[in-house]
């Protein structure tokens, strides 16, 4: 389990913390290609909003990530993307992260490594998500999909609300439905992320086997299917 680190403890920040934490930079290009998200935000020299105390961003500890949908980000994640399929994999994925803290600071709540979900008092929203690492886990620098602890990422089995179909960026999402048909003996080929040709044969096949329509679009009822 990651070990809370307190940054607002009355330590000032100092070297090696005068930069964004290397192991963010990595959550942030995986949180990146899986999901769509994108940084607002890592090394900031700030005082705590309010506060006297300096902020995790001062020490490059603490990581901003959204998911606003607009014209530059027509395909970010939805907000039940975060609720059944994001949040749950940075909780499960916490230790091989070594995230210590997640802020859904539209739920007004947050994680902490050995207290699980707090509520937070209502105040402003904002669609982004604050994620925070430990001293321990600040300077990490093994890629994420490298790291022999992490398992692979997979959705949870609840529908995202988009249809995910050939040429889907979702990779995680993707990688889900390849595993799923494969272990239901369907040939996808390698488990990579990829829904190419062989894998929407595979969708075709099986909703052939389920009784619906073979149109290689994994949409709610396929979806139910699959994973039910």
């Amino acid at each position: 389990m990651t070990k809370y680190t307190n940054w607002h403890d009355g330590r000032r920040p100092r070297s090696p913390h005068t930069t964004c934490s290397p192991n963010l930079q990595l959550i942030n290009k995986h949180l990146a290609a899986e999901f769509g998200m994108w940084s607002v935000g890592c090394y900031h020299y700030r005082k705590i909003r309010g506060g006297t105390r300096w902020s995790a961003h001062a020490f490059g500890a603490a990581l901003d990530m959204s998911y606003r949908r607009d014209d530059d980000h027509p395909t970010a994640p939805t907000r039940k993307d975060i609720t059944d399929v994001i949040i749950p994999w940075l909780e499960a994925n916490a230790d091989t992260l070594g995230l210590q803290r997640i802020h859904d600071y539209w739920g007004r709540r947050y994680w902490q490594v050995g207290r699980g979900w707090i509520n937070r008092p209502p105040g402003g929203r904002n669609d982004h998500l604050h994620l925070e690492v430990s001293e321990e886990s600040w300077g990490w620098n093994t890629p994420i999909k490298e790291r022999n602890s992490a398992p692979a990422p997979s959705a949870a089995p609840v529908y995202p609300g988009t249809v995910t179909k050939r040429g889907s960026k979702a990779k995680t999402r993707v990688k889900a439905i390849q595993a799923q048909l494969a272990e239901r003996n369907y040939n996808v080929g390698p488990v990579d992320g990829d829904f190419g040709p062989v894998t929407e044969a595979a969708v075709k096949q099986f909703q052939t086997d389920a009784g619906l329509e073979a149109d290689g679009l994994v949409g709610p009822n396929t979806w139910r299917t699959l994973f039910g």
